[in-house]
């Protein structure tokens, strides 16, 4: 499920599955492949990957039929377009909050290659592009897809707004990521994951996108949260990121070598990593 395919799930509120690639190692390729997941995340703004090596994941991944989702570092048309050309099909931009910004992102995904006034004054109403064109960037950008990480009050309030925009073909935003750490912290309530305040907070961040037609999920970037991915399965998201490669890792070897001790006689390890991505 790539490109357009993807696209068209998130539009059509399938549940789509997925979790963090931090490692570059080929063996890593072989395991995730295995799993049948339905896309990878590539955090370009909290992992450091060479940029050539990104690429080739990217667009190893999507010849697999796994669709590649790279966040990009801050809300900028620039760094979207570059995801793209290295090989993503679906560009994630982090706290976002400034309706210019995710116009700008749209005309970065949804019309490349067009840039510019032309496109701005095309984003904004004040001109139509010729059938012609209009059709040529349709299919041009048919396997992009755009979601925004919902993580801040001002990101909250705008959501509707950002979820308002039309492309050429329907929806200009194709789904909206819950960034839980950054999120709790923007309402005073840092890592309170599951206190009833952030549990009703996502909650309507995800009813409200659902009730819209638009695909809503949460990335559970830190160790042992799965708790926490099955609270907003249960609410209706329907963009399943759960965890990383390395946290998942480290919990099962964690988990693993707490049952040797245990058996014989040692003192278990208790985690109190809580590094977030």
């Amino acid at each position: 499920m790539v490109g357009k395919d993807f696209r068209n799930a998130l539009r059509e509120g399938k549940k789509v599955y997925g979790t963090q690639i931090s490692s570059t190692s080929p063996k890593m390729f072989d395991s995730v492949i295995s799993l049948g997941l339905d896309f990878v995340f590539f955090c370009n703004e909290h992992v450091q990957y060479n940029p050539e090596t990104l690429s080739w994941m990217c667009n190893a991944f999507k010849a697999a039929g796994v669709n590649p989702l790279v966040r990009i570092l801050e809300p900028s048309p620039y760094l979207a377009t570059q995801a793209l050309d290295a090989g993503a099909c679906t560009v994630l931009v982090p706290y976002v909050e400034e309706i210019e910004d995710v116009i700008a992102l749209i005309g970065a995904v949804k019309y490349r290659p067009l840039k510019g006034k032309k496109l701005m004054r095309i984003l904004h109403g004040e001109e139509k592009p010729t059938e012609e064109l209009k059709q040529y960037l349709i299919h041009n950008n048919r396997n992009n897809s755009l979601v925004l990480n919902i993580e801040s009050e001002k990101g909250v309030a705008m959501m509707n707004e950002y979820l308002s925009i039309q492309s050429l073909d329907g929806p200009a935003v194709d789904g909206l990521m819950i960034g839980p750490h950054d999120l709790s912290t923007s309402y005073s309530m840092p890592e309170k994951y599951f206190s009833k305040e952030f549990l009703a907070l996502t909650e309507g961040i995800i009813k409200n996108a659902r009730a819209k037609g638009v695909a809503v999920g949460g990335h559970t970037g830190y160790r042992d949260s799965l708790d926490l991915q099955l609270e907003w399965a249960k609410m209706g998201a329907t963009m399943l990121l759960h965890c990383s490669d390395a946290f998942l890792s480290a919990n099962q070897l964690n988990n693993d070598l707490n049952k040797i001790k245990k058996l014989l006689g040692a003192q278990e390890h208790v985690n109190t990593s809580s590094e977030s991505i």
